[in-house]
């Protein structure tokens, strides 16, 4: 909430068709009024393809790690 505040906003266009400045939304929850559907529409897609694809690096495949106790990360205790 603060941010936009402290370090100002993206210069230019949030929506070139509507004529909707990013410097013209508003902070915190009045913003969500003002944000065109379609931007919401690619928010929740975006993120649900975020979600879908998947992971797809080594740590996806949990049989690697089957024998490794949760929280055993290798590190060697440093102690005297």
């Amino acid at each position: 909430y603060i941010t936009p505040e402290i370090t100002g906003k993206f210069p230019g266009y949030l929506s070139p068709s509507m004529g909707l400045k990013f410097e013209d939304i508003p902070n915190g929850l009045a913003a969500v009024s003002k944000i065109p559907a379609l931007g919401w529409v690619q928010m929740v897609a975006y993120a649900g393809y975020c979600e879908l694809s998947g992971p797809t690096t080594r740590a996806a495949n949990t049989s690697d790690y089957s024998d490794i106790t949760p929280g055993d990360y290798g590190f060697k205790v440093l102690t005297s």
